[in-house]
């Protein structure tokens, strides 16, 4: 069963999405979470998910807590462009061609055109399978929560008990699906560019080996936070210092990925082993490629407050 998670997950952490701007659009993530609550509900029952009206109107209340900036709750784009991502397609009505084009980049068809000419969604059939079963898609509703709205857990969680169809039904698992640190480092090396963000050693064997490791700034215990921004890629020297509050990135003002700080308490320049650590002072962070995944201040704040505490 790990493969097949493993595999899904990394699907599901690095969905294709809009790369405008600092902002990572929420809108094929909630279409998935109002999938899974529709699921949940025996709205759906079979590998079949129709632009419905039911639908419409779940994508709406979940868009409206994950929604940020000027994001709008057009489901026709998700709806349409998931397709890109390999693992949904929508089935023609009959004597319909089919709608999406591999690669398409233009915009999503109305709603209204999407309902007169498509029958229906449909997933593939491992997802399906992890999706129509009970534990597996509450910890799929998990790991898409930990990696795209950790902020809005609570009440994601809350909605999703409101929307239950009895009073008796289970609140929302905080289990994790296998795999998922797998997924997140993954996405994380990815977006470095297998490159530490301190010292910035790159090193790749055979194209699927890498020296750097994914390194949450806020730990996931503490967060349940797969977000890219809040994770760095760090060579083990300086992913392990980390960890003990040793060194941390921080805030400036000056550089928006932020800048390395050590904790000179416990480290000493003239030490060897130590000099190395000490060397990386005031320097900035090696950036990912985007700006929509430079870490987080909240995250960069937690560092910088966990390394004074460690004094």
């Amino acid at each position: 069963m790990e493969p097949q998670w493993s595999n899904w997950l990394e699907r599901l952490y690095d969905l294709r999405r809009d790369k405008s701007g600092s902002h990572e659009r929420p809108h094929k993530p909630a279409l998935l979470l109002s999938i899974i609550d529709l699921v949940d509900r025996g709205v759906v029952t079979c590998n079949e998910v129709p632009l419905s009206d039911e639908l419409v109107k779940t994508f709406k209340r979940y868009f409206a807590v994950v929604s940020r900036e000027n994001d709008q709750p057009t489901i026709q784009n998700p709806y349409f462009h998931l397709c890109g991502d390999k693992f949904w397609q929508l089935v023609p009505v009959a004597g319909e061609s089919a709608i999406y084009k591999t690669g398409a980049t233009s915009g999503a068809p109305s709603v209204a055109e999407l309902r007169r000419r498509v029958a229906y969604g449909t997933f593939d059939d491992g997802m399906w399978h992890l999706l129509s079963e009970p534990v597996a898609r509450h910890q799929l509703r998990e790991a898409l929560i930990a990696r795209y709205f950790p902020d809005d857990r609570d009440q994601l969680a809350a909605l999703v008990v409101a929307n239950q169809a009895t009073p008796a039904a289970e609140p929302l698992r905080e289990e994790m699906p296998p795999g998922r640190d797998g997924a997140f480092r993954r996405t994380i090396l990815e977006i470095y560019d297998y490159r530490c963000a301190a010292c910035g050693v790159r090193v790749i064997l055979d194209q699927a080996i890498s020296l750097v490791e994914a390194a949450h700034l806020i730990p996931f215990n503490v967060s349940r936070n797969d977000k890219p921004t809040n994770g760095m890629a760090l060579c083990p020297n300086h992913h392990w210092a980390m960890d003990r509050h040793l060194i941390a990135p921080v805030p400036d003002s000056k550089k928006r990925a932020g800048i390395w700080r050590v904790n000179e308490e416990r480290l000493d320049d003239r030490i060897e082993g130590q000099r190395e650590l000490v060397a990386i002072a005031g320097k900035s962070v090696i950036p990912p490629g985007e700006e929509k995944f430079y870490p987080a201040l909240e995250s960069l704040r937690w560092r910088e407050e966990h390394l004074v505490t460690a004094y």
